[in-house]
């Protein structure tokens, strides 16, 4: 399956990106996708030569992600618009990450660290910060829920306060590891030890386009502001 452009097709028009399904025999993938935190995608860059893929096996992303008709024998995963279920999914490592993170941060502490009244003051804002992150979870799995059982695709108001929210999630869960990183000091950069590898690939969750903070808050508070009323989600 592979993410590409398809300059001439029918709907190239509405949607640059298309879902191309080919053969993995007829392209060649490029041993280029390396990112820290990334390996166990499954993402590779690929490169075809010359490869003609029927309008048949080519697939506008805005209709896969888009509502299907309704038929009560499926989940309502197969009939609501994907993308923010996709978008929401993200949070689930990231979010256990963080926790691995504290778990870790915690089995490393000699005794002497243990015992220093800062290190338990740190351990506590996370774990605090890990717990209310962990409520705003169950709250964006809920509204999703909530909405699929009801078969209600989410309003545009009611999408923005998710993206909102996931990366005011995100947002907090870097924090909560980033404490723990800066006081267990540079002995916890080595590549072995487990915090860092936490660190590594909750920095890379953190990155990805549907978490990102200035875009998130930046597009509910100008909505916010244009409705004129308080948002109470």
């Amino acid at each position: 399956m592979l993410n590409a452009p398809c300059q001439n097709h029918p709907a190239a028009w509405h949607t640059p990106r298309f879902l191309v399904l080919v053969a993995a025999q007829d392209i060649e993938r490029i041993d280029s996708w390396d990112s820290c935190g990334m390996a166990a995608t499954g993402s590779h860059d690929v490169q075809a030569h010359q490869l003609l893929v029927p309008h048949e096996r080519v697939f506008a992303l805005h209709e896969i992600f888009a509502q299907r008709p309704s038929k009560p024998e499926i989940d309502y995963i197969d009939r609501l618009p994907l993308a923010p279920f996709l978008a929401t999914s993200i949070i689930g490592p990231l979010f256990g990450c963080a926790e691995g993170a504290h778990d870790a941060f915690v089995s490393a502490l000699t005794d002497s660290l243990a015992s220093d009244p800062r290190i338990a003051e740190q351990v506590a804002h996370s774990a605090a910060q890990l717990h209310s992150a962990g409520l705003l979870y169950d709250s964006l799995i809920s509204r999703l829920h909530e909405a699929g059982i009801h078969d209600q695709a989410l309003s545009t108001c009611q999408l923005l306060r998710l993206r909102r929210d996931r990366a005011y999630l995100a947002r907090q869960c870097v924090q909560a590891v980033q404490r723990l990183v800066g006081r267990l000091g540079a002995s916890s950069l080595a590549a072995g030890h487990p915090l860092q590898r936490h660190w590594c690939d909750i920095q890379a969750i953190a990155a990805h386009r549907d978490l990102a903070w200035s875009d998130a808050m930046l597009a509910c508070g100008e909505a916010t502001l244009r409705n004129g009323s308080h948002d109470q989600a």
